[in-house]
């Protein structure tokens, strides 16, 4: 790109350059021409009347105008004319039409022309004198070719200046398009580098003009990029992590249900090993079941937005407490909740979904007999927030930031005993940004958890 500018510019400037220098030639010629022209009529015009006037005194001298002997006279004068314009360049002869063999003609125009006999240029002209010896023609010849040869050493001194001047340009012209064209290299290789999978590279912005300003929004757009490739990367890191955590997760009961299912099929099998088989076949098919309707709720998630109604937390509170109070009882645990808040606005069995998560997630955590889940609704900073505690066994701190990945399990064989997918805090997490409110876990290891549902006030 640089290079055709550079061509078509330099082309451009040459095709105006030289035609400029051609039209001011001609019109230098011309001009000087037509300023000759008039300084050989004004010399003639003096030589003229001199001449006339010195032919009339020559002519009342004589008492014989006519003869042979004015005549000789009048070319006498005529050769002294010649001799002493002869010196500048100058040569004038005077015409006797009244001679036998001559046509006197005193109507005859004055003739002006640039002559060129060999490699000389002369200026004619040719007029009668003035009455009563219009019968004289004076001939004039002016020599320009002195003046003719130094007009055109000064144009082709011009001329060689303008070829040195079209060079130095060049130069200048290449020199400044370079630098010109600079960022425009520099971005070009950067986003080469970028094409390369060097996300991190920018272009360094200088100056304050439009290629600056294209610099700054490349490297705009290439932060846009590398937030998106990133995105993308763990996004892909993420669905491999959840297929190879699926395959696990289903593997487990598939091998046991082929297990059993073989067993009842080679070996012989009292009644209760046949009971017991296929109980153990339906238990792990409800956990297969339990898997899938999960993954189906998530997809639901993803694919729905939530239809928002004002829901009342005080009921909803207590049916939860119905729900939990035969596995409360069986853990030997209890529920304790609060509410300060009326109303909360959202779809009600998705929030009701999302607190029964986070109660049997905290009751599995929770020691047997010992137990305690504290539910609670209040009001902070005119947002509602939902919070489920206990003081369970706790989660350490590098494993808070994974729970919510589907099927991570901090403990997985206390989680597979339990009957977990692993997708319970992966769901509280799709509802709670599906509400477009923040899922915050706060926990150690030792010290129970707290997670809190903070619905922003909209």
């Amino acid at each position: 790109m640089k290079l055709k500018t550079f061509v078509l510019t330099y082309l451009l400037f040459l095709g105006i350059l030289f035609s400029s220098i051609g039209i001011v030639s001609v019109y230098l010629t011309n001009s000087q021409i037509h300023m000759l022209k008039e300084k050989s009529i004004r010399e003639y015009q003096i030589i003229s009347a001199a001449l006339a006037k010195d032919i009339a005194v020559l002519f009342g001298r004589r008492a014989d105008p006519s003869g042979s002997g004015f005549a000789e006279s009048v070319q006498t004068l005529v050769r002294g004319y010649a001799r002493y314009y002869e010196r500048y360049d100058i040569t004038i002869s005077v015409m006797d039409q009244s001679l036998p063999g001559q046509t006197i003609d005193s109507r005859r125009d004055t003739e002006i022309m640039v002559i060129e006999p060999s490699q000389e240029q002369y200026i004619y002209i040719s007029a009668n004198l003035p009455e009563p010896f219009s019968y004289f023609r004076l001939e004039y010849y002016a020599n320009i070719a002195i003046s003719v040869a130094e007009m055109r050493r000064i144009q082709r001194n011009f001329l060689l200046f303008s070829v040195a001047f079209s060079i130095v340009t060049a130069f200048s012209l290449y020199s400044i398009l370079t630098s010109v064209f600079r960022p425009l290299g520099v971005v070009a290789g950067t986003a080469r580098k970028i094409a390369d999978g060097q996300y991190g590279e920018r272009v360094q912005v200088r100056g304050k003009n439009e290629l600056s300003a294209l610099a700054g929004d490349f490297n705009r757009m290439a932060e846009v990029i590398e937030k998106q490739i990133r995105l993308l990367e763990e996004e892909s890191i993420s669905k491999q992590q959840f297929i190879d955590n699926f395959s696990h997760e289903i593997r487990t009961p598939l091998t046991s249900i082929y297990g059993y299912a073989e067993y009842l099929q080679k070996a012989p099998a009292s009644d209760r090993e046949t009971y017991e088989s296929t109980q153990f076949i339906m238990e792990e098919a409800a956990h297969m079941r339990k898997i899938a309707d999960s993954l189906l709720e998530l997809a639901t998630l993803r694919n729905d937005q939530p239809v928002k109604k004002e829901i009342k937390l005080q009921p909803l509170f207590e049916h939860i407490e119905m729900t939990l109070k035969k596995p409360m009882a069986d853990k030997g645990a209890r529920l304790v909740w609060k509410n300060s808040v009326d109303v909360l606005l959202g779809q009600e069995d998705l929030v009701k979904s999302l607190l029964m998560n986070l109660c049997y997630n905290a009751l599995k955590a929770c020691p047997q007999e010992e137990g305690v889940i504290c539910l609670e609704a209040e009001e902070c900073n005119g947002d509602t927030v939902l919070s489920v505690s206990d003081n369970g066994c706790g989660i350490s701190e590098e494993h808070i930031t994974r729970v919510t990945e589907p099927f991570y399990r901090v403990d997985k064989a206390r989680s597979r005993e339990h009957g977990g997918t692993g997708l319970g805090l992966t769901l509280c997490k799709q509802i709670a940004e599906a509400h477009g409110a923040e899922l915050r876990i706060t926990s150690s290891a030792g010290a129970g958890t707290a997670v809190a549902v903070i619905f922003t006030a909209s």
